[in-house]
C-alpha cells in the first residue's frame, strides 16, 4: 500500500504554498519535519485557485522536488474566483464565455502535467448574476444549477483533460454538505459517473459555532454513503483544521472516523496548514492518528449498520443522521432503496421519493423492519401515509418534555420514569389506540406524547420516531429511553449498545466493532452480546474480556474514556 499498511497517506497542496517555494533546499528541511511524523504516500500540486495559476517552470520545480523523494503526484484544481468584497465564497460563473474559456486552459494545462486530477470542493455555483438569472428561465435554481454542472463537467472539464491526455484519470471531490448539493449544483447522481472517480470531504468542524451543521459522526457517515454511491470509485477522505482546532481531540476525530469508514487514501489539507506555527501541533497529532489505526485497520470487515435511504438530490430534517450516528447506532446509507435490508431507517429526505410508499409496503410485508422519523411522516401524508400504512398523524402543536417512560410489555402500558436534565421540544403525534403502540413517551400534564410507536404490518413492524426540534435535543434523551430505541435499530446486530449519548459504534461483517467517545467524561458502557458470542478479545492488547450473565444476557462492561478508540472482536467459546 505505501507507508501504511492499510491505507495511503497523500498531502493537497494549493497553489499559493507551492509559488511561495523558492528555496528547496529550505523547503526540504520543513518538509523533513513533516515526513519525521507522517509517512507521506502522495501529494496533490494545484496549479490554480482564486484566480492564481501557478508558472509551468515552478510546477516542474515542484514536481520534481516530491518525486526525487520518492512521493507519487497528482494534481489539483480549486474553480473558484477572487472575492467580490460581498463574503462568503466565490465560485466561477458557469454561464460566463471567458470564465468557461479559462477554466478549460487550466484544465488542459493540468492535464498536460498529470495522469490523475483532483477538483477541490469548490465546484459548485452559487451566481444569481443576470446571466445567470437569464439562462435559469422557470426552472427552480436546483433544475438550472443541476443540469449546468452537469454540461460544464462534460464540456469544460472531463472532455478537454481527456484530449489532451487520454488516460488522465478526473476526481471529483464532494464537500461535506450533501444535504445541500441540488441547490449548489453539485450533481452527485450524473457527476460520479461522468468523472472516474469522486472524493468524500470528511470536515466536519464544530457543529455550534459554525454555519455547517455537522456532528462528528458526519466523518464516519459520508464515507460511506459516498462508497455507496460510486462502490470501489471513492478515492478516500479528506479534512481540514478549520473551525475544529479547539480542541485537538476533535481534530483527530476527523482523521479517526474517516479511517474507521475504511477510506483507502485519506487526504490532509493542507501543506500550508503543516509547516505553519499556529498548526504545528497538526502533524504529529496526524502521524499517531496513522500510526494507531493502521496497527488494527486491517482486523476490521466491512461496515454495517441499519440501511439508510437518502434519494439524489433530496433534503430533509438535515443531516439528522448523523445526530443518530452519535446516540452509538450504527448506519450504513444508500443512495437507492435498500430492498433487501431486514431493518431500514428513513428521514424526510426519503419522502422525497414518490415511490416511497410502496417500497416500504414491500419491505414490511417481505419481514424487514422499517423505522420513519416524525419527520417524515409530515412528509410523507401526502404520500398516503395514513392511508397506505398507519395512521399516525403529525400535528402543528408542540410538547415541552423532560420526563420520559418507556414500555416493557410492547406498549400496554409503562414500566419506568426516567428524566432528562433540560426539557426539550417535540412534536405532538397523534395515533390510534391499540392499533399502533406507544413505546417510549414523554410525559406532560395527565398527558403523554409518543416518542417511539411501533405496529405490525405483514411479517414486518413499522416504528415511527419522533424527533426533536432541536435534533441536539437526542442526547439529552436518558440512557434508559435510548436503550429500547437502540434495540429496534440494531435488532439485527451480534451486539446490542447500552451507553450515554454522544458515542460513536462502528460494527463490521467479521465480528469486530469499535467504540469512539465524544463525551469529554469517563464512563461505563455495556455490550450485550448476540448470536452465541460470550466474550470480547482487545485488538491492540490481545486481551480478553468475559462477558458476565445479568438475566437471560451475556454482558461486556467497559470503562470508555474520551477521545480513545476501542477496537473487539467478538468470541464464541
Amino acid at each position: 500500500m505505501g507507508n501504511y499498511k492499510n491505507f495511503k497517506v497523500a498531502i493537497y497542496c494549493p497553489v499559493g504554498n507551492l509559488a511561495m517555494i523558492k528555496d528547496f533546499e529550505k523547503f526540504g528541511r520543513q518538509f523533513d519535519e513533516i515526513q519525521k511524523h507522517i509517512g507521506v504516500d502522495k501529494v496533490y500540486l494545484e496549479t490554480y485557485r482564486q484566480g492564481r495559476r501557478i508558472e509551468k517552470e515552478q510546477m516542474e520545480k515542484c514536481i520534481r522536488f516530491f518525486k526525487d523523494r520518492g512521493i507519487e503526484i497528482s494534481g489539483g484544481i480549486t474553480t473558484d474566483w477572487m472575492g467580490d468584497g460581498e463574503g462568503g465564497f466565490s465560485p466561477l460563473c458557469y454561464t460566463n464565455p471567458e470564465m468557461k474559456k479559462m477554466l478549460t486552459e487550466v484544465v488542459e494545462f493540468t492535464a498536460s502535467m498529470f495522469d490523475e486530477i483532483i477538483l477541490d470542493d469548490f465546484y459548485f455555483t452559487n451566481c444569481r448574476c443576470e446571466s445567470c438569472v437569464n439562462a435559469k428561465g422557470d426552472r427552480t435554481w436546483a433544475e438550472f444549477r443541476i443540469e449546468l454542472m452537469k454540461k460544464i463537467s462534460e464540456e469544460v472539464i472531463v472532455g478537454p483533460a481527456k484530449r489532451v491526455n487520454p488516460k488522465v484519470k478526473m476526481i471529483i471531490k464532494y464537500p461535506n454538505w450533501y444535504e445541500h448539493f441540488q441547490d449548489a449544483g453539485y450533481n452527485l447522481e450524473d457527476e460520479s459517473k461522468i468523472f472516474d472517480a469522486i472524493y468524500t470531504g470528511t470536515e466536519t468542524r464544530n457543529p455550534m459555532y459554525t454555519q455547517q451543521h455537522l456532528p462528528k459522526y458526519l466523518s464516519y457517515f459520508i464515507m460511506r454513503y459516498f462508497e455507496n454511491v460510486a462502490p470501489g470509485r471513492n478515492g478516500g477522505g479528506w479534512y481540514d483544521p478549520f473551525e475544529c482546532f479547539y480542541n485537538l481531540t476533535s481534530y483527530a476525530q476527523q482523521p479517526y472516523l474517516t479511517l474507521f469508514a475504511k477510506a483507502r487514501e485519506i487526504t490532509i489539507f493542507c501543506l500550508g496548514v503543516l509547516i505553519h506555527p499556529d498548526f504545528s501541533m497538526s502533524t504529529p497529532i496526524n502521524g499517531q492518528v496513522f500510526k494507531d489505526m493502521d496497527k488494527f485497520l486491517g482486523e476490521l470487515g466491512n461496515p454495517t449498520g441499519t440501511a439508510c435511504y437518502l434519494p439524489y438530490h433530496s433534503h430533509g430534517e438535515d443531516y439528522l443522521h448523523n445526530y443518530v450516528g452519535m446516540l452509538g447506532i450504527p448506519l450504513e446509507p444508500y443512495p437507492f432503496y435498500p430492498k433487501d435490508a431486514k431493518t431500514v431507517f428513513l428521514t424526510e429526505s426519503a419522502a422525497m421519493d414518490g415511490d416511497i410508499i410502496g417500497k416500504i409496503t414491500e419491505s414490511l410485508r417481505n419481514g424487514a423492519d422499517v423505522i420513519v422519523t416524525s419527520g417524515f411522516v409530515k412528509e410523507a401524508t401526502k404520500l398516503g401515509f395514513q392511508k397506505h400504512l398507519c395512521n399516525v398523524r403529525y400535528t402543528d402543536r408542540k410538547a415541552l418534555v423532560n420526563s420520559f417512560g418507556y414500555s416493557v410489555d410492547g406498549g400496554v402500558r409503562f414500566g419506568g420514569l426516567e428524566e432528562s436534565a433540560k426539557s426539550i421540544i417535540i412534536p405532538q403525534l397523534e395515533f390510534m389506540t391499540n392499533d399502533t403502540w406507544e413505546i417510549v413517551a414523554g410525559f406532560g400534564e395527565d398527558n403523554s406524547f409518543p416518542l417511539l410507536l411501533k405496529t405490525k404490518y405483514g411479517k414486518g413492524r413499522l416504528y415511527v420516531l419522533t424527533i426533536p426540534d432541536d435534533f441536539g435535543d437526542l442526547y439529552h434523551l436518558p440512557r434508559k429511553v435510548l436503550f429500547p430505541i437502540r434495540q429496534v435499530f440494531q435488532k439485527n446486530s451480534p451486539i446490542l449498545f447500552d451507553s450515554f449519548p454522544k458515542v460513536g459504534l462502528f460494527t463490521y461483517d467479521n465480528g469486530t466493532f469499535a467504540l469512539h467517545s465524544f463525551q469529554p467524561w469517563i464512563d461505563e458502557v455495556r455490550i450485550i452480546l448476540k448470536d452465541g458470542y460470550t466474550a470480547v478479545e482487545d485488538l491492540v492488547s490481545g486481551r480478553i474480556i468475559e462477558g458476565e450473565t445479568e438475566g437471560k444476557d451475556t454482558v461486556v462492561r467497559l470503562r470508555l474514556s474520551p477521545g480513545n478508540n476501542m477496537v473487539f472482536r467478538m468470541i464464541k467459546k
